[in-house]
């Protein structure tokens, strides 16, 4: 199956486009709709042209407030907005403390139960922009995934390439898992291996949590308060 490959950015490595995605009902999604990334504190002035020439009109960086303070999104802010919405930061205090779940599915039902104001923020912001959106975590899979998920079964993408979507990110990156297990060895915290994993079993439990209880994406966007309106918005900018 094909999935989408990073864009050929120099300071992020997991900035995808959602287009190209076969729909259930023959369509396709969109190009130069919605990006989902990684951190673009790392971003060089080449890679800030060419996301602007892309289209990039809204940035969405959904990283707590210690990670986009150390380190801030390198973007043009004359030509692009951006719009800070943080989401898990519960998930890192609780990290600290000892009490993960017992894997990132886990996880992931957590916030989309607990963060729903932020996520209701954030596809509200989505659904209105007219240029390209790009919303961003670290690294660009769980924070980052969970959003695209929710975006790509709207369109009603098959749960195969949703999960395959969500999988790459553990390939893409590798080097990058490499060096923050590293990191927090020598800290001498004690972080699960899952965290740097992107096993598509994982972000199967959230989907399976989200039909069960909410039917489908649509009825998840409808609980958290956005309008039909907005919910056809975002639908119309992706298929």
């Amino acid at each position: 199956m094909n999935v989408s490959k990073p864009l050929p950015l120099a300071g992020a490595h997991n900035v995808r486009d959602l287009g190209g995605y076969p729909t259930e009902d023959g369509k396709t999604t969109k190009y130069k709709a919605f990006l989902r990334g990684d951190s673009l504190h790392g971003l060089t002035k080449e890679d800030e042209e060419y996301l602007d020439g892309y289209g990039v009109r809204l940035v969405i960086d959904v990283r707590g407030n210690n990670e986009a303070f150390l380190h801030p999104d390198h973007i043009d802010k004359k030509r692009i907005k951006r719009l800070h919405v943080p989401l898990l930061d519960h998930i890192q205090s609780e990290a600290m403390l000892g009490k993960l779940p017992d894997d990132m599915g886990g996880m992931y039902i957590g916030l989309v139960e607990n963060s729903k104001d932020g996520l209701k923020e954030i596809f509200a912001n989505m659904a209105g922009e007219e240029g390209v959106t790009l919303y961003h975590c670290t690294a660009g899979k769980d924070r980052t995934g969970i959003i695209t998920m929710l975006v790509l079964k709207l369109a009603g993408v098959a749960d195969d390439a949703v999960l395959a979507d969500y999988a790459v990110s553990e390939t893409y990156m590798k080097d990058m898992f490499e060096k923050q297990r590293r990191m927090v060895e020598k800290a001498g915290v004690n972080v699960p291996d899952y965290v740097f994993r992107s096993k598509p079993e994982y972000m199967q439990k959230l989907m399976e949590h989200i039909a069960g209880k909410y039917g489908a994406a649509e009825g998840y966007l409808e609980a958290i308060g956005l309008s039909g309106g907005e919910i056809g918005r975002l639908k119309g900018k992706i298929v």
